[in-house]
């Protein structure tokens, strides 16, 4: 009888525990939303797809393996991206108003208990003051892998990146997490963008949805060429990408655009290509999403990301769309 009631008590606290050793898993609920999806991804490229999470009466579940301590963004209807960060054996709440999901609280480690307490320290926080909680938070805490995280976040994804304080503050990361590849593949992203030449085409070797070679050479045979990372979970470059093909439409060839997806699922690219009437950019989906070989030749850096090349060599990079408009806008002049 005692044995049998040892093996119950287990059974009850591994079930109160949420998942098992090899698990990790997300549950949430929120206010002012009945039914619906979202997204979850994995940037530090351990968990390969797109997966989607189910809502019903507001509350949601999600499980998947986790071997290692791993970054999760789960992505909302609103395209609002909240990182999650997962360890095996682990669970975690999600809880908040879908009206306002940039205040929801994730509770159920450290890591995440850390990241609400960083989110509260920046909601009203300017720009500056943003970027220095971010190098402070990383400072103090090389060991977590939110200090990953907020690295790229706010200096090395973003239009104007800081690679001196990136390298600096992965040193100390990668001192405190000696096993974590993810670490190492961004201090190569930081070292490789440092050392490519001002205004040179990194080498491109890919191939587009038809089978077509697009290499460097691809890239200057236009006058122009914008190159723009982009997926179907994010409105802002889908409407970039609709509208520099049609740009591209009416240039009669002085500009050309390369989209590259970073869809898992070709049939969904292809889909969203139809559905949009994007018919004259090139595009590049290898479903390796930010591990993507032409997304990471081209040094990209976000989502979305682009690129401006004029007369073979990178003009800009990083631009807001009305930006990108009027930099288009003075070269066809």
């Amino acid at each position: 009888m005692k044995q049998l009631y040892i093996l119950i008590l287990a059974v009850l606290t591994l079930a109160s525990c949420g998942t098992d050793s090899r698990h990790f898993k997300l549950e949430g609920r929120l206010l002012n939303i009945n039914q619906g999806e979202f997204y979850v991804y994995c940037p530090d490229g351990a968990m390969r797809g797109l997966d989607t999470i189910k809502v019903q009466a507001g509350r949601f579940t999600y499980t998947t393996e986790c071997d290692a301590p791993k970054t999760l963004v789960v992505v909302f209807p609103n395209y609002t991206e909240q990182p999650v960060f997962a360890q095996p054996g682990k669970s975690v709440d999600i809880k908040g108003d879908a009206s306002h999901l940039k205040e929801l609280t994730v509770k159920g480690t450290k890591d995440n208990e850390l990241m609400n307490k960083f989110r509260e320290q920046i909601h009203s926080a300017s720009p500056p003051e943003v970027l220095k909680a971010a190098r402070q938070f990383a400072a103090d805490h090389p060991e977590s892998i939110v200090a990953t995280y907020l690295v790229r976040r706010y200096f090395i994804d973003t239009s104007t990146p800081d690679f001196a304080t990136a390298k600096r503050l992965l040193k100390d990361i990668a001192a405190k997490q000696p096993d974590n590849g993810y670490v190492d593949m961004l201090k190569s992203m930081v070292a490789g963008r440092e050392s490519t030449p001002e205004g040179a085409l990194p080498k491109l070797n890919a191939r587009d949805i038809n089978g077509s070679s697009v290499t460097t050479a691809t890239l200057k045979k236009a006058r122009t060429t914008v190159v723009l990372a982009w997926s179907t979970w994010n409105y802002t470059s889908v409407s970039m990408l609709r509208q520099l093909d049609q740009r591209a439409k009416a240039s009669n060839g002085r500009i050309a655009v390369v989209g590259i997806c970073l869809n898992p699922s070709l049939k969904q690219c292809r889909t969203a290509l139809k559905s949009n009437d994007i018919t004259t950019a090139t595009i590049i989906c290898d479903g390796r999403m930010v591990d993507g070989t032409a997304y990471n030749q081209m040094e990209m850096v976000g989502l979305p990301d682009n690129i401006l090349i004029e007369n073979g060599r990178i003009k800009k990079r990083s631009l807001t769309m009305s930006n990108l408009m009027n930099e288009l806008d003075k070269i066809e002049k």
